[in-house]
């Protein structure tokens, strides 16, 4: 199960560092399963939009980007979407004070650890797919395995799937 962050979901949607590690994951063999929070949907959405603020991309780049990120994510079959409730948030303080998180980035991998331990022994592993170097070291220390795109190839990732 491939728990998506904004920070990688963004590179789907925007050619950067680690973009064609996320085009290999986006093409995984269909037993793969990808979960992401409204807030990370959201938050992918708002980083597109700060690009075409900057003028980073066109405005037609940007909504042909928000456009196929509304085709794949949100009405897709393949996707689960958690929410990130009040339960999540307080115990993300903890995680904020171990990590020097804000907010979202504490409530964020709290509610993926909660779902995490939520599967049946055996169901696959859950990876949180992370850029944020800070969100990563945390959600490692917290012990969910994590990938960055941004330093894994991504010729590397059909024998990374098959590893999990």
């Amino acid at each position: 199960m491939l728990l998506w962050d904004a920070s990688a979901l963004t590179k789907r949607y925007y050619v950067e560092t680690g973009s064609d590690t996320v085009d290999a994951l986006f093409s995984a063999p269909t037993g793969v399963q990808s979960v992401a929070t409204f807030w990370g949907y959201a938050e992918t959405y708002a980083s597109l939009w700060r690009k075409r603020n900057r003028g980073d991309i066109s405005l037609a780049s940007f909504q042909s980007a928000v456009t196929l990120l509304r085709a794949e994510v949100p009405h897709s079959p393949g996707w689960i979407f958690l929410t990130v409730d009040d339960a999540a948030v307080l115990a993300g303080i903890d995680l904020l004070q171990q990590h020097n998180l804000n907010t979202t980035d504490a409530a964020l991998p709290a509610t993926y650890l909660r779902y995490a331990q939520s599967q049946a022994p055996g169901s696959g592993t859950c990876v949180l797919i992370a850029a944020d170097q800070r969100f990563v070291r945390a959600a490692g220390a917290e012990g969910l395995a994590t990938l960055n795109p941004e330093t894994v190839a991504a010729v590397d990732i059909p024998a990374l799937l098959a590893t999990w």
